[in-house]
């Protein structure tokens, strides 16, 4: 018999199960993305209502199994019940959860993960900003956390310090004199050059602490936009759901 654990995460997404139970993914910073199985969590009376919403967060004590974990008890400290309220903010948060299940897995680290979607979500409640200007940023800094960052601070190819120019299909930013030889590159702006080294190195606490002009956001979400087409190798339904908005 395994012996239970405690482990703080994130309720990702949920799935009913049989008549009462649930299926949860959980982003938990000590164990990555686990499964966990929460037994007669849909009935009337069972504490586990509450933990087995999505983006609940919380504490959570597990026991394991040989594949997944079955959910013992939970202590709830967020519900971020305020997206309910607004369909456009909530299917905003459900694309973060699965673009960040794309990227986890069970045995990883996740406490940058585990921050990065805590004020992601923050920062849609908040709405001092765009709601596409903090998916972008969001992307980035996710991708940057994969090793697969959108770095102003260097080519791609050859290593410089400073790069300048856009280049999908050499997989980053190119300097100038790379760019020269390398046709087909965007030269962007200071203001958005400036942005993206920002999101990769600004701490958790304030990633989403600025806006951007009209122009600038717009060239950002260009850029991001392609970006991530190339090299994220899936579609998501929560995105399409958000273009039809």
């Amino acid at each position: 018999m395994y012996e239970e654990e405690i482990v703080t995460g994130i309720v990702l997404y949920g799935s009913d199960l049989k008549e009462y139970d649930r299926r949860l993914v959980i982003l938990t910073k000590e164990r990555g993305k686990i499964t966990v199985f929460a037994n007669g969590a849909r009935r009337m009376n069972s504490r586990f209502l509450a933990a087995t919403r999505s983006y609940a967060m919380g504490s959570f004590t597990v026991r394991p199994g040989r594949d997944s974990y079955t959910l013992m008890k939970a202590e709830i400290t967020e519900r971020f019940s305020e997206l309910e309220a607004d369909i456009e903010k909530l299917c905003y948060a459900a694309y973060f959860c699965e673009f960040m299940s794309y990227y986890t897995r069970e045995g990883d680290f996740c406490v940058n993960h585990l921050n990065l979607l805590y004020t992601a979500l923050k920062a849609l409640i908040a709405g001092h900003q765009p709601l596409s200007l903090i998916r972008n940023i969001y992307e980035l800094r996710l991708m940057a956390l994969e090793g697969q960052g959108l770095f102003a601070d260097r080519c791609v190819l050859c290593g410089a310090e400073k790069a300048t120019v856009y280049h999908g299909t050499k997989g980053g930013m190119l300097c100038e004199d790379c760019a020269k030889k390398t046709p087909g590159g965007r030269r962007l702006s200071e203001t958005v050059l400036y942005t993206l080294s920002y999101i990769a190195v600004s701490p958790f606490e304030k990633l989403f602490s600025f806006n951007l002009k009209e122009e600038a956001a717009a060239e950002l979400s260009a850029v991001v936009e392609d970006f991530r087409g190339r090299y994220v190798e899936r579609q998501f339904n929560s995105l399409e759901i958000l273009k039809g908005l």
